[in-house]
Order: structure tokens, then C-alpha cells, then sequence
């Protein structure tokens, strides 16, 4: 990892220290973090508690007798969203990646 992709998943990873409800947001945005990512992560406007206020926002939009639901992807889909994280961010993940049937 690069020096900028350490530096955002330390970011995000401070930013849930005593709020154990953010850490599903910081795992997800670990595993698609590169260096694109990374940049959107570490704005100074970006915060892990904001984007929950965006889900949460989404959730109560929808909420029948105090309940809501957010399937996965929809709730990965807010958090990209609200970073900036665009498809052309997240291919660049997957140039990195070899696929082991071009070893054989």
C-alpha cells in the first residue's frame, strides 16, 4: 500500500474510536481503498460521522412503525456517493488485482 492509502485508513480508523457504529463504514471503505480512494477519503470535509448521518437520513426516509431497511450494496452505494467514489476510482483496484488463470 502507498503512503496516501495508509494515511486514509488511519484516518478512518481514528474517526471510529469510541463510535463502534462506524466500523462497518471503515471496512468497507478499507477494502476498496487505493491510492483514488484515498484522496476522496483524507478531504478535510470527509468524515465517517457525516456519511452515517447520510444513511441514517436514507433510513428514516423509508421507516415504516420505526423501522428501516438498507440492503448492502444500497448502503455501499451511500457511502461511495458521499466520498466521491466514482466507478473509474474503484476500477483501479481492479487493475491491481492478477487473475491466476493468466498464470496457467
Amino acid at each position: 500500500m502507498s503512503k496516501k492509502t495508509d494515511d486514509a485508513i488511519a484516518k478512518i480508523t481514528a474517526e471510529c474510536e469510541g463510535k463502534e457504529y462506524l466500523i462497518p463504514f471503515e471496512e468497507y471503505l478499507t477494502s476498496i481503498c487505493n491510492d483514488a480512494v484515498a484522496e476522496k477519503i483524507l478531504k478535510d470535509d470527509k468524515k465517517l460521522e457525516d456519511c452515517f448521518k447520510k444513511m441514517k437520513e436514507v433510513a428514516r426516509s423509508r421507516q415504516k412503525n420505526g423501522c428501516a431497511y438498507i440492503p448492502n450494496e444500497e448502503g455501499f452505494e451511500i457511502i461511495r456517493d458521499y466520498y466521491g467514489i466514482t466507478c473509474t476510482d474503484l476500477r483501479k483496484i481492479a487493475e491491481n488485482v492478477i487473475d491466476i488463470t493468466d498464470l496457467l
